[in-house]
């Protein structure tokens, strides 16, 4: 019975010792990031099955968008340069735009340009049922409200960034804009 207990508490103490402090939101549990195809910024089709061996931190963003977007921008930007050399090379960063309608290849590769991420990230757009699907997959939540009159529209969407482990499961999320780019850097550099 004592060497039971033993065993037991030691178990008890491993476990403590190898979870994980995340500053993001830990899932659990850990589920597989499904897998999808698109168009980057350059015209090329990717997979996000492509990045297995690299930390994917992925997020829906759209170029027109007024609020929420250029701040996840920012966000990813400062994480980058945080992470310094091992963005790109043992990470990638990822956009999925909420507005395929004008979300072309031409307008993401202006925005990543003018953003200073032509080269430090993959932002995808597709066909409405394409990117629909990815919608769905990763439960956000997209509404485009009603066209003004000089006919603009504002699109509503679930703020998240997604951290996905090295074997392709989702790990941690970071809700809203409220998080730091440090904090990301950091859940990073855990997985």
């Amino acid at each position: 019975m004592k060497v039971l207990l033993t065993t037991l508490l030691l178990l008890l103490l491993l476990a403590g010792c190898t979870q994980q402090n995340f500053k993001g939101v830990p899932l659990t549990p850990a589920k597989p990031a499904p897998d999808f195809t698109l168009t980057n910024q350059f015209g090329e089709e990717v997979s996000l099955n492509d990045f297995r061996g690299k930390v994917v931190v992925m997020s829906f963003l759209y170029t027109n968008c007024p609020t929420v977007c250029p701040i996840i921008t920012s966000k990813f930007i400062s994480a980058a340069e945080e992470l310094g050399d091992s963005a790109g090379r043992d990470v990638v960063f990822v956009a999925v735009t909420v507005d395929p309608e004008r979300d072309t290849t031409d307008k993401i590769r202006r925005y990543s340009e003018e953003k200073g991420m032509l080269d430090k990230w993959h932002y995808f757009t597709g066909g409405r049922v394409e990117v629909e699907r990815v919608w769905r997959d990763y439960n956000i939540y997209v509404n485009r409200s009603q066209l003004d009159e000089d006919g603009n529209y504002i699109i509503d969407h679930t703020a998240k960034v997604f951290v996905i482990d090295k074997k392709g499961t989702r790990r941690v999320v970071f809700p809203g804009i409220t998080w730091d780019s440090k904090d990301l850097a950091h859940d990073v550099r855990l997985l």
